[in-house]
C-alpha cells in the first residue's frame, strides 16, 4: 500500500477539511467574530481557504520542496555516506552521551538564536546519525525536534515580525509586543531551559533502557532504507573527501544565523546595515553595480526574514546544491533525478502542512479568539495565568504560525490586560504554551514535518511523548506560579 500513501494523504486532507469545515462553522454561530459580527464559514469558503493557503504560504511550500530535494542530492554523494558512517564509528561507544550531547545543543541554539525553522535543515541528518546508531525514531526527533521547541519555551531570543508595524518589516521579540525589556523574563527562560532540557534527556534516556528491557509497545525500529538512504560508495572508500562536505554544512548554518538573527533592532548592531548600504550603492558612473546586476532588494545581514520567512533558506540550499554538484561531481542527470525525487518525498508533508495554514487563514480571518478573549476578560475570573494558559493553548492549536499567534492571540490578549505589572508573566505564558503544545499538537508545523517526513504515526508518538508533556507543563506551571508572585 506504499505506492498509495500520497492518495492516502490526500484523503486524509479532504476528510479533515470537512471536520474543521463543521467546527468552524459551528464555533461562527456561537462566538461572533471581527467588528461583533455572526461570520459564517461554510464548506465550499474553508475549501477554498485550503487553496489560498498556498498562496498565502507559498515560501513555505517551496521550502519544503527545495528541503527535500536538497537531502535527495546530498544522499547521492559518497562523501555524504563516508560522513554520516564517519561520526557513527566514532561516537558508537558513547552512543547514549552523543544523544545527549545533541539534545543540549539543539536546545541552546533554538533558545540563543530562536530559528526553530532555520534549524529544521539540519534534522534529517542529525536523525539518520542516531538511527543509524540503532536507537528509534521517537528517540531521535525528540532529541532534535522536541529539543528545539524546549529551547523555544526557554528561548532567550525569540524573535518575529513585529504585528504591530504594517506597513514594513521590523523584527520584536514577545517582550517588544508586550512593550517591556527583552531581558524581562531572562531568569525563569534560564531556568526553564535547563530544567526543561534535563527533563528531557531523562525522558530519553527512560525510553532507551524501557526498549533495551523490551518494557515498551510503542517502540519505531523498524527504519527502512528510505529513512537513512545513501549511494552505494563505488571507487576507493579511503580517496572520499568528506571536509569540504562539513565545511558547506558549517557554512549553511553560519549564514542561517546571520541572515536571520536580528541583529539592529535585537543588539544594536548596524554594521550589517551599513555594509549593505555601502554595498548596493556601489556604482560606476550612473550604474549601479549590484542592484541592476543582481538585484535591487538586497536584504542586509539580520535582515532577511523580510525577504519572506524561508526565501533565502530556499536560495541558500540551492546555490549548496550547486555547489555539492560540482565539488563532488556529481552527473547532471542524477541531479535531476535525485533533486525531483527528493521533493516528491516531501508532497504528501506540504498537504499536511497547508491543511493547518488552511486553519490558520479560517480562524484569523474569522476573528473570534479576540472575542473569546475579551468575553473571559469581562467575566469575574479574568485574565490570569490559567485562563491565558488556555487560550495560548487554543490559539496555538489554530495558528500553526508564530508570527499569526501572536497578532490574533498574544497581541489581543496584552491589550485586554489591565495590571501592565502583570506583562512578563503574561509573554513567559504564551511562549512556555506555545512551544508545548507545538511539541503534541496535530498543527504544529515541526512536527507534522518530521513525523511525516520519517513515517511515525501520530498515534505513536501521542503515547509516546504525553508523560514528558505532562512533566514539562508541571515545571511550567510551577515558574509561571513563581513569576507571578514576586
Amino acid at each position: 500500500m506504499k505506492k498509495h500513501s500520497l492518495f492516502k494523504t490526500i484523503l486524509i486532507v479532504l476528510g479533515s477539511l470537512v471536520l474543521v469545515s463543521a467546527i468552524l462553522a459551528t464555533l461562527g454561530y456561537i462566538v461572533p467574530g471581527m467588528k461583533g459580527m455572526f461570520n459564517f464559514i461554510p464548506l465550499a469558503d474553508t475549501m477554498m481557504n485550503f487553496v489560498q493557503a498556498f498562496y498565502y504560504f507559498f515560501d513555505t511550500v517551496v521550502y519544503l520542496l527545495i528541503l527535500g530535494a536538497f537531502y535527495g542530492v546530498l544522499r547521492l554523494v559518497p562523501a555524504y555516506k563516508k560522513l554520516l558512517d564517519g561520526i557513527v564509528m566514532k561516537v558508537k561507544t558513547h552512543s547514549k552521551l552523543f544523544v545527549f550531547i545533541v539534545t543540549i545543543i539543539f536546545a541552546v541554539l533554538s533558545s540563543v538564536t530562536g530559528l526553530t525553522n532555520a534549524l529544521l535543515v539540519f534534522v534529517p541528518f542529525v536523525i539518520s546519525i542516531i538511527l543509524l546508531l540503532g536507537y528509534d525514531k521517537l528517540v531521535a526527533v525528540s532529541a532534535t525536534v522536541v529539543s528545539m521547541l524546549v529551547g523555544f519555551i526557554g528561548g532567550i531570543f525569540v524573535t518575529l515580525r513585529d504585528p504591530n508595524n504594517y506597513y514594513g518589516y521590523s523584527a520584536t521579540t514577545l517582550e517588544g509586543v508586550a512593550s517591556i525589556s527583552k531581558y524581562a523574563n531572562l531568569w525563569p527562560k534560564l531556568v526553564l531551559l535547563v530544567l526543561g532540557v534535563g527533563l528531557l534527556i531523562f525522558f530519553i534516556n527512560r525510553h532507551i533502557n524501557n526498549v533495551q528491557e523490551k518494557k515498551v509497545k510503542y517502540e519505531l525500529n523498524d527504519n527502512n532504507d528510505e529513512d537513512v538512504a545513501v549511494s552505494e560508495v563505488k571507487g576507493d572508500y579511503k580517496n572520499i573527501r568528506t571536509w569540504p562536505l562539513v565545511v558547506m554544512l558549517s557554512l549553511i548554518f553560519v549564514i542561517f544565523v546571520l541572515g536571520y538573527l536580528p541583529w539592529n533592532s535585537l543588539f544594536g548592531i548596524e554594521c550589517f546595515n551599513k555594509f549593505n548600504e555601502w554595498l548596493t550603492g556601489l556604482s560606476i558612473g550612473e550604474f549601479a553595480v549590484f542592484p541592476s546586476l543582481l538585484s535591487a532588494n538586497i536584504s542586509a545581514l539580520g535582515n532577511w526574514s523580510s525577504l519572506g520567512s524561508f526565501m533565502a533558506i530556499v536560495i541558500t540550499l540551492i546555490v549548496f546544491t550547486i555547489i555539492i554538484k560540482i565539488v563532488y561531481r556529481v552527473k547532471f542527470n542524477e541531479v535531476i533525478d535525485n533533486f525531483c525525487s527528493g521533493a516528491k518525498k516531501m508532497v504528501p508533508t506540504i498537504l499536511l502542512v497547508v491543511l493547518t495554514y488552511a486553519i490558520l487563514v479560517c480562524t484569523y480571518n474569522n476573528g473570534f479568539i479576540s472575542t473569546i478573549i475579551t468575553w473571559i476578560a469581562d467575566t469575574n475570573i479574568g485574565l490570569n495565568v490559567v485562563t491565558g494558559s488556555i487560550i495560548s493553548a487554543l490559539g496555538t492549536l489554530l495558528h500553526t504560525d508564530l508570527y499569526y499567534t501572536v497578532a490574533g492571540v498574544f497581541s489581543p490578549m496584552i491589550s485586554a490586560v489591565t495590571d501592565e505589572s502583570m506583562y512578563n508573566v503574561y509573554a513567559m505564558t504564551f511562549q512556555s504554551i506555545y512551544g508545548l503544545v507545538s511539541i503534541i499538537g496535530p498543527t504544529s508545523f515541526l512536527l507534522i514535518v518530521v513525523l511525516k517526513y520519517f513515517d511515525i504515526p501520530y498515534t505513536s508518538w501521542v503515547k509516546y511523548i504525553w508523560r514528558f508533556v505532562l512533566m514539562l507543563l508541571l515545571l511550567i506551571i510551577i515558574v509561571l506560579l513563581i513569576l507571578a508572585l514576586i
